[in-house]
């Protein structure tokens, strides 16, 4: 029987957990009922947080599942990004623009990092061989700039330009490191 007219079932998540830990059951309810409270049926669980092996927990009872899907229940969107990304469903079109947009913020912030790197290790060179000049007497005149090819500043540019290559190599590293842990929230 339905509680009043008009009302209708509809599968979605209910929040469970700590403050900072949330853990979301898959349950199926009326739709005009409290999100956490008076639940039908629970269909599953999802736990969003990655474990300590980097893996998000998901558990889904895909018969009931499907007998609810015949009967006309309405989905909300997360439960159809998750059912899609498990293969249950199509890919909900929403997940795909998410997945775009967290690229495009990695990308940003690759890109921004690299140029304050860069930055510092110019600010730190121009202030290496500032201080060089400043000890021989020379002084360095900002009209003109000679180059001196003294071992001293091919030892400097090596030194940056081995920088530079480590800073290529942790960053490819922890670019690696934050896909394995990157989390596609929904």
């Amino acid at each position: 029987m339905k509680p009043y007219p008009g009302a209708k079932l509809v599968v979605r998540m209910a929040r469970y957990g700590c403050t900072n830990r949330p853990f979301y059951q898959i349950v199926v309810t009326w739709n005009r009922y409290p999100r956490d409270r008076k639940i039908k049926e629970q269909l599953g669980f999802y736990d969003r947080l990655p474990n300590l092996t980097g893996e998000q927990v998901l558990g889904l009872n895909l018969d009931r599942i499907r007998h609810h899907f015949k009967h006309g229940t309405e989905f909300t969107r997360p439960v159809l990004q998750l059912l899609g990304i498990v293969g249950y469903f199509p890919i909900h079109p929403y997940t795909l623009v998410e997945a775009k947009r967290i690229t495009r913020r990695r990308e940003e912030l690759e890109q921004k990092l690299k140029e304050k790197y860069l930055e510092e290790k110019e600010e730190e060179t121009d202030k290496i061989v500032q201080d060089e000049s400043d000890q021989s007497g020379e002084e360095v005149k900002s009209e003109s700039v000679d180059i001196d090819h003294s071992p001293s500043t091919d030892n400097q540019t090596k030194t940056v330009k081995s920088d530079v290559t480590n800073l290529e190599e942790a960053l490819s590293e922890s670019i690696t490191i934050a896909k394995k842990a990157s989390v596609l929230k929904i």
